[in-house]
């Protein structure tokens, strides 16, 4: 039995393996509905995504993350399992998928993969049977290499490319140190900002125009955290100036012989011994050999600089959970919120702040439900309150577009070609036969020439160059303009909910097992639809949407007393969140 392996990056055409014959074509990847008729396989296709269990599978993997835990602690109290372990939530999945996969494929199957792979690796260690590829040949690797590097520079603007760089080569921040200036000391205590990101950064700052009394220092990990708007109370820096050379030589040496003790041992457990064997736990060596240099980074900034609190938005980077878990053990307040409108790396870790300022009754919910959070320890405090505006009724005229909030797809391993081709052609259609316009809002992490290059393969040309690609933060702008938004995931669905636009979820297109899309259609956060076919439903379904009263869930306006009190003193008065819906 030939059975080939169809890598996330790869098609089953055009590719060397699109002329051999497959008696099974196993798809690596997220796949939609489109590629699933599209192979050209003689032979069953089968879809690992479609093994998964939903929210069983995430409660499976803390099981496994926790195996783990209490092995590396520095002096400073730091697990660094339970600070890291988060990078490889997708491989833990993936691996239990296999597992179930694996019995659909005899052991003499002939394992043949599209390029070398740690998942395809996995699946052959599972079945005892060496795994071929077609790119075995050392020329190959190389013109491979070459098409890698050629494919990040048309994807990429130079300056995006720049921070790839140096997240890779300069992780311990060795070189950024020698370009940044130093800075003079805080004059006045300070609420301390971790970010590495845009997103990140404008919702901090919307957290701190409520007290604009309250002096912030923001300290960026990547220089894509500068990418916002910035406020007289917030100063910006890098966290390279705080790097320093008293970094004990001895330590990372330390922690990975640790390391390299702890690996064997999680041998035990099936999965991890998979990954292991895979390769995925090598990426740790690098991981303990910079950490302790960015642990004390941020020590020096918590030592030099007067900080009161800090104000986390992205704890599941562990660039910017280190100075919470400093800050705790120097009985500094803590206080946590995500940039989305969710987050569910909460399945996978524990709480570290003394306090979780949820957006909204959806997100205390889904914390306290889902993510069994702490109840003390979630308050909900927007750092504004929406007032949205009327439903009104000349959105079903003709003055509105149709947008797409794109999504980084790759990171979740599905093809965005695939989702472009399945959902573009329809929504083209669907706004020309409406006199409409379509826009495609792009996602922070998502390439405006690679994403242009996507649309011209999978419309038509006069299509694809009346397609407006939109890149930056929402604006109100958009909203005024829009009839419609459609989505997978994406948080612009609170967002349109919020500005009075009706924003319809691709359910069957579910990017992680994580239950974002119940959790939305559960609160009213969106119309689900169930296949593409409903996309043409959708002027049908927008009557009865904008018919409809509106919803009467209300959020109050955040005390800035209170989270004054939050961000300095810790969580005295914070209210109890509730877990109903």
């Amino acid at each position: 039995m030939r059975v080939l392996l169809l890598h996330p990056d790869d098609s089953h055409e055009p590719g060397p393996w699109s002329a051999e014959g497959w008696d099974l074509v196993v798809n690596l990847g997220r796949s939609a509905l489109f590629s699933q008729e599209k192979t050209g396989s003689k032979g069953p296709v089968l879809q690992v995504d479609s093994y998964r269990r939903g929210l069983l599978d995430a409660k499976h993997v803390r099981q496994i993350l926790c195996a783990g835990r209490g092995h590396l602690i520095d002096h400073e109290g730091i697990d660094w399992w339970e600070l890291t372990s988060v990078a490889i939530v997708q491989q833990a999945f993936t691996v239990m998928l296999l597992q179930r996969l694996s019995a659909e494929i005899p052991a003499s199957a002939e394992l043949w993969s599209t390029r070398p792979d740690w998942s395809s690796c996995a699946l052959a260690h599972l079945l005892d049977v060496p795994v071929q590829n077609f790119r075995r040949a050392r020329w190959t690797r190389g013109a491979s290499r070459a098409m890698h590097y050629a494919q990040l520079l048309h994807r990429f603007s130079p300056a995006q490319l720049k921070q790839i760089f140096f997240d890779k080569y300069d992780a311990d921040y060795r070189w950024r140190s020698r370009l940044a200036a130093s800075k003079n000391r805080c004059p006045e205590p300070v609420v301390l900002i971790p970010s590495a990101y845009s997103n990140v950064s404008r919702m901090a700052a919307a957290y701190a125009a409520m007290l604009p009394q309250q002096p912030f220092l923001l300290v960026a990990t990547r220089w894509s955290a500068y990418n916002f708007s910035p406020l007289p109370n917030i100063q910006v820096r890098d966290l390279a100036t705080y790097r320093g050379a008293d970094v004990k030589s001895s330590e990372p040496a330390s922690l990975i012989e640790r390391w390299t003790v702890l690996k064997s041992q999680l041998h035990s457990c099936e999965a991890l011994r998979l990954l292991s064997e895979s390769g995925v736990l090598d990426q740790f060596s690098k991981f303990f050999q910079s950490g302790p240099v960015v642990r004390d980074a941020w020590r020096r900034v918590l030592e030099s600089e007067p900080v009161s609190g800090v104000l986390c938005g992205d704890d599941s980077n562990y660039y910017t959970r280190l100075p919470v878990l400093l800050a705790a053990k120097r009985n500094i307040s803590t206080v946590d919120f995500h940039h989305g409108a969710l987050d569910g790396f909460y399945l996978f870790k524990d709480a570290a702040s003394d306090l979780y300022l949820a957006k909204n009754e959806m997100e205390a919910n889904y914390l306290l439900s889902i993510c069994e959070f702490p109840a003390d320890k979630v308050v909900i405090a927007p750092p504004s309150v929406p007032h949205a505006p009327p439903l009104r009724s000349q959105r079903t005229g003709r003055d509105g577009c149709i947008v797409l909030f794109s999504e980084p797809y790759e990171l979740t391993g599905m093809r965005a070609e695939d989702v472009y081709r399945e959902l573009l052609p329809r929504l083209w259609l669907l706004a020309r036969d409406n006199g409409r316009n379509l826009v495609v809002k792009l996602h922070p992490f998502e390439s405006r020439s690679q994403r242009r290059r996507v649309l011209k393969q999978v419309l038509p040309e006069e299509a694809s160059r009346h397609i407006e690609l939109v890149e930056g933060p929402l604006t109100a702008e958009l909203f005024r303009r829009t009839w419609f938004g459609i989505t997978i995931e994406s948080t612009a669905a609170i967002d349109s909910m919020q500005n009075g636009i009706c924003c319809f979820l691709c359910r069957w297109l579910t990017l992680l097992p994580y239950g974002y899309a119940e959790q939305y259609a559960r609160f009213g956060m969106g119309e689900s639809l169930h296949n593409p076919e409903e996309i043409n439903e959708i002027p049908r379904r927008l009557d009865r949407f904008y018919s409809r009263p509106a919803s009467q869930r209300s959020v109050h306006a955040t005390d800035p007393a209170l989270l004054q009190q939050w961000l300095t003193s810790g969580l005295n008065s914070a209210p109890r969140a509730r877990s109903a819906s």
